[in-house]
């Protein structure tokens, strides 16, 4: 299907309709988590890094959804496979149901969240989008020195919230 980018004029065509769709306006949240670092650390006691991610994540959409008076999101999830998304599911609802120490169950439930898996062959916008900032964002996080011009276009994109909570959140 992508044969075409083999052609120079195409591809710069290509790249440049990506790169205008990526600088529209919207905000980004992103967790990174250093799994080898993270393993490391806290041994037998590292938590699941996608468990970790969501938590990290839904601390920083709930600042964004209070700030701009939203009561209820819709989260969708790519699908990993049942054990997978069972597990997630459950670090979800935990988090949902109590908080965690930095934001209390009280506040966390007065935002209506519902979470739904989709494998990547719904072909979801907003998983496109996801996936397409997925990469310069890791590229960024291991080695920030080299050029990375879709970073660039994504960089001001991030959730800019309260105190400390910024919408890039790099694990350990």
């Amino acid at each position: 299907e992508f044969a075409f980018l083999s052609d120079a004029q195409q591809r710069a065509a290509f790249y440049s309709r990506i790169n205008a769709m990526m600088g529209m306006d919207y905000t980004l949240i992103s967790c990174f988590i250093r799994k080898q670092m993270h393993k490391d650390r806290y041994g037998k006691a590292a938590a699941n890094p996608y468990d970790l991610a969501l938590e990290y994540a839904l601390e920083r959409l709930l600042p964004l959804l209070e700030g701009v008076g939203q009561n209820k999101v819709h989260i969708v999830a790519e699908a990993r496979g049942k054990k997978e998304d069972d597990e997630l599911r459950l670090a979800f609802y935990r988090f949902v149901s109590n908080g965690n120490e930095y934001v209390t169950a009280a506040r966390v439930k007065k935002i209506q969240f519902q979470l739904t898996f989709c494998t990547k062959h719904t072909n979801l916008i907003g998983m496109q989008m996801a996936d397409l900032a997925a990469y310069p964002i890791a590229r960024h996080v291991i080695d920030p020195s080299k050029p990375n011009p879709a970073y660039d276009i994504i960089k001001s994109k991030f959730y800019n919230g309260p105190g400390w909570v910024y919408g890039l959140k790099v694990f350990p």
